[in-house]
């Protein structure tokens, strides 16, 4: 009787996820594994993940290497019984799924725009949104990865080479040659992207990959420009009264919830309560189907940094349904899981408004990307004793700024500054020490 084998397959990582990255191998061909040991590491645009091993045997063959992307799916590795020994032909095995597509028959059955196939490599999502952005022909462009793949570095020279359709990229900048409004967000990207690719650097720069996170930072970031009326506006905030309470609780406060007493949950909560007061910032905008969704809750995203490796938005799922101590809480328990990387892709999506807080790194007055779908974000930056007015006379308090980047297509000046006032309000007036409890 033939010993079993079992294919190890590209898993689903959440609901929007078709397809990832394959990382680390942390087994080789031959290698014993034993249930739910790790056997590789998937990157997708928002996390990455161990896969542990569903069964116990050998790995009989890797399928997919180390920086290909794949489908949900697709067959990743195959493992045998214990004491199977790898089959001779098994590495071979691999060689004909990349000589497959070149002929028109594998290459038609992916749809030309993205661009899946090239020397019968897909390709990452990356590489499929800066071509289809910039109008690149992915059939004329020659990719330098293994068996031919097409790399981001690829399509870039490609762009900085003249190798874009003019119409398909930026219909609005052609047709209005003489200085248009959108022509300076379009034009630096070329020239930036391009200088790598070209290799015109000092000798002595050091020129290393972006990571996956990076790049999908990158291309999150550049895609919420492009679709929402990006504006800021901000308050000056007394964080006096805030700072009473917080001197007076930290400690106790910290031993019985198990988060620190910063600025951040003060502002958190008062945030969901001008949320209430405004549902306008709570929603999401559909220009084309001409609609607006206000959410009846908040779902609050906290950006959370990662070693300066990038950023990822773990998400309070009904933070109007919790107190102080809930809402902080929640926020150091989700950071502190983002930052060990055990967060899934359910936890940081849904968001309907979100926080960034560069606060504690001592910034003045900063004007983040809203974080897609949501209409706004709201940035704390860091807060600094100075001389403030308390009636006729002068005196030292800790003093903020809180800002609000908002889609001006959702609403309007108006609104935002009445929110950033009824937030303001509250950290300076309300009884905090009844909140802090």
């Amino acid at each position: 009787m033939a010993d079993e084998v079992w294919t190890v397959t590209m898993p689903k990582l959440g609901e929007t996820v078709t397809e990832g990255e394959v990382g680390t191998w942390f087994k080789q061909v031959g290698d014993t594994v034993a249930f739910d040991d790790p056997l590789f590491e998937v990157s997708t645009d928002k996390v990455d993940s161990e896969i542990p091993s569903p069964y116990d045997g050998v790995l009989l063959a890797i399928l997919v290497q180390t920086g290909e992307t794949v489908p949900v799916g697709t067959s990743i590795a195959r493992i045998g019984e214990p004491g199977a020994a790898p089959a001779a032909p098994a590495p071979a095995s691999v060689a004909p799924a990349p000589a497959a597509p070149p002929g028109g028959a594998a290459r038609a059955a992916l749809p030309a725009a993205t661009g899946n196939g090239h020397g019968g490599a897909l390709l990452s999502p990356v590489v499929r949104r800066l071509a289809a952005e910039n109008g690149v022909d992915l059939a004329a462009v020659r990719g330098s990865g293994a068996s031919g793949r097409i790399r981001r570095e690829d399509v870039e020279a490609a762009i900085a080479s003249g190798g874009s359709r003019p119409a398909a990229s930026a219909p609005a900048p052609t047709a209005a040659p003489a200085r248009p409004a959108p022509a300076p967000t379009v034009a630096p990207s070329a020239p930036a992207a391009a200088a790598p690719a070209a290799g015109t650097g000092d000798r002595r720069d050091a020129v290393e990959p972006l990571s996956r996170m990076r790049v999908a930072v990158a291309e999150g970031m550049m895609a919420s420009l492009a679709r929402s009326a990006h504006v800021w506006t901000s308050v000056e905030v007394d964080f006096d009264n805030v700072e009473r309470v917080r001197r007076k609780h930290k400690d106790r406060f910290k031993k019985e919830v198990g988060a620190s007493l910063s600025y951040l949950p003060f502002v958190s909560r008062a945030t969901i309560d001008a949320l209430r007061a405004f549902p306008a910032v709570n929603s999401s905008i559909d220009l084309e189907a001409r609609t607006r969704t206000l959410h009846p809750y908040v779902n609050l995203g906290i950006a959370v940094d990662l070693d300066e490796q990038g950023l990822v938005v773990p998400v309070v799922r009904d933070a109007d349904t919790l107190n102080m101590r809930g809402v902080a809480g929640r926020i150091a328990t989700m950071a502190a899981q983002a930052r060990a990387k055990k967060l899934s892709m359910a936890d940081m999506s849904g968001s309907t408004f979100t926080i960034t807080n560069p606060g504690p790194f001592a910034s003045y007055a900063s004007s983040p990307i809203i974080n897609q779908p949501n209409v706004a974000i709201l940035c704390t930056d860091g807060v600094k004793r100075r001389p403030v007015a308390v009636g006729d006379a002068i005196a030292i308090h800790p003093v903020g700024i809180i800002g609000l980047v908002y889609d001006h297509r959702a609403f309007d000046g108006s609104t935002a500054s009445r929110f950033l006032m009824h937030l303001r309000d509250s950290l300076e007036q309300r009884d905090w020490e009844a909140e802090v409890g």
